[in-house]
């Protein structure tokens, strides 16, 4: 089979997909398989739009974004991309690269950055991609990033003490496959640098590329041959690739007679959730399947795939399983997991209690020990879909008696009103310690703190800074408490533990982090002032019945403890 070609996507993302796409046998979903489209739709398109506005300022840039709009075919796009890079474009925003049959490969890249010349002589260039999150983290004596502002972005210059986050990975994925593309057709600059444009900032505090090294080894992989090893993001990219093209190989040639097993079988995962694939995959995979029923805290791909290999793929069978004897047989293919043996008999527990129809249990036999105080706050924000906060909801309880407190901003935008409305939170929030040294704050998860961390580093403001200082002495993570000692077969967020633990029940039919998001949205943008004011009304109560069922979780916890006394 030849002739055919793979998306920058494709490295990154399931290969049943592939296998589904190539197999002439199978029916094709309606919608369309594009993985850039859920980013976008994620609150990335107008980030996107505004990185790349301000890259075709460049004095002699190219913008091609308006060639697919204005209708112009893929060849057509080709050649003004080719014509862009040859004339020595600093900056080339929305181009297509041409396709390399050979390689399979096609892309677009969102924007390329010239850069060191070919060994050839020819203009080189780094391929660029915009993200609508954060790829950096600190690592004090780092210096392998770099970085560069939009305004200048072929200018760069070391990013001391920061550290690309492997977790995204994917980003260098596709841009690993952008920079085989520009191999392909002779424009790869000298130097292996490619630059991702995250919600990451710059020393002046502004939007800025950071640029990776696609040859430096740092993504630590594992292997049953190698072991634990350290892979460059080209590494990681020709075997991924590589696989997929087997894997659409493999697929073409099936005519539906007699056909082999196929390569890849489905196995559920979070990317599920929006593939347009499910429909074809999900009878294909048994109601039992640990994929499918283990779906909080799941087992990854290669543990559940080392299951099969030994005989175990349902939740019936592992729930029977004797882990202990697994253990010599599964270890040694699991090593890329740190914690595999915890791992794994966590799995076995959640199925032994799917077995049984028990939803919440708990392993510990030593008293909880959740601390109380007469003064006590409970505490939970809400965020819109670009993570700025917009409501601080805190429940005030003195001496058993509870009143709720909001400070909200209903409004779209963050920036420095989103610092302010923190301020005013941590004023509220100082008051009461002022008041009532004794006091504690309950959270449920670290999530309040990293934005209250996150607020203060990005303002300074004195106020925030001193409410990261209660932190220590006043705040209580209630997560950690439910962790040690329950195992949920669904998981231990708040919604769970407090229903099917504490007997609470919120008030809205359908309470929900990403429900709110839409709420919140309606309540800005809401065609009516009537519609504004229900949707405003509704996050409110949402919040307040989250602050009301950590208190009730609490004093769970704590009947717990004291009916074991």
């Amino acid at each position: 089979m030849g002739g055919f070609v793979l998306d920058a996507y494709a490295a990154r993302s399931c290969p049943v997909k592939t296998f589904h796409t190539f197999d002439p046998t199978v029916a094709k979903p309606e919608e369309p398989i594009d993985e850039s489209l859920r980013e976008l739709f994620q609150g990335g398109s107008d980030f996107r739009d505004e990185v790349l506005a301000r890259l075709v300022e460049t004095p002699g840039a190219v913008d091609l974004r308006g060639l697919h709009a204005a209708g112009a075919s893929w060849e057509e796009r080709e050649e003004a991309c080719l014509a862009a890079m040859a004339a020595r474009a600093p900056v080339v925003v929305g181009g297509v690269l041409p396709l390399d049959l050979d390689g399979h490969r096609s892309g677009r890249p969102d924007a390329l950055v010239r850069g060191a010349d070919t060994a050839a002589g020819t203009p080189g260039y780094h391929p660029l991609k915009v993200k609508p999150y954060r790829v950096r983290e600190k690592q004090m004596g780092a210096t392998t990033l770099s970085w560069s502002p939009l305004e200048d972005v072929g200018r760069r210059a070391v990013l001391p003490d920061q550290r690309y986050r492997v977790y995204r990975e994917g980003a260098l994925l596709e841009l690993a496959h952008h920079w085989r593309l520009l191999e392909s057709c002779g424009f790869a600059s000298g130097e292996p640098v490619a630059a991702v444009v995250g919600d990451d900032r710059g020393p002046d505090g502004a939007p800025a590329a950071t640029w990776v090294d696609l040859s430096h080894k740092f993504i630590r992989t594992y292997s049953r041959t190698a072991g634990h090893k350290l892979r460059s993001a080209f590494e990681r990219y020709d075997h991924e690739h590589r696989f997929r093209v087997h894997v659409a190989e493999e697929a073409a040639a099936r005519t539906g007679v007699d056909d082999p097993p196929p390569v890849v079988r489905p196995i559920r995962v979070k990317e599920c959730e929006w593939c347009s694939w499910w429909q074809v995959c999900r009878p294909r995979i048994d109601d039992d399947d640990l994929s499918l029923r283990l779906s909080k805290a799941p087992l990854d791909v290669r543990e559940l795939q080392t299951l099969l290999s030994l005989g175990l793929s349902t939740v019936a069978q592992l729930a029977e399983a004797d882990v202990d004897a697994l253990l010599p047989r599964y270890l040694p293919h699991t090593g890329h997991r740190d914690r595999a043996e915890q791992r794994l008999r966590q799995a076995a527990t959640r199925a032994r209690m799917l077995a049984r129809g028990v939803e919440l249990e708990r392993v510990s036999v030593d008293a909880i020990g959740v601390p109380r105080s007469a003064v006590e706050v409970d505490l939970d924000i809400e965020t819109s879909d670009d993570g700025t906060v917009y409501l601080w909801g805190a429940l005030l309880t003195v001496d058993g008696e509870s009143s709720y407190h909001e400070f909200s901003r209903f409004e779209a935008g963050g920036g420095c009103r989103e610092v302010q409305l923190a301020e005013q939170f941590a004023d509220w929030l100082a008051g009461v310690v002022s008041r009532h040294p004794e006091a504690l704050v309950f959270h449920y998860s670290d999530y309040e703190t990293v934005h209250l961390r996150r607020l203060a580093e990005r303002s300074g403001s004195g106020v925030l800074l001193a409410a990261c200082d209660l932190i220590h002495d006043h705040f209580v993570d209630l997560f950690s408490f439910v962790r040690d000692n329950f195992v949920g077969v669904d998981g231990l967020g708040l919604k769970i533990v407090a229903t099917r633990g504490a007997g609470f029940a919120w008030r809205d039919e359908e309470p929900g982090g990403l429900a709110s998001q839409t709420w919140f949205a309606e309540a800005v943008a809401g065609g009516t002032a009537e519609q504004r004011d229900a949707a405003r009304r509704r996050v409110l109560q949402y919040n307040e019945d989250d602050v009301r069922a950590t208190l009730a979780v609490r004093r769970w916890l704590t009947g717990l403890d004291e009916a074991g006394a």
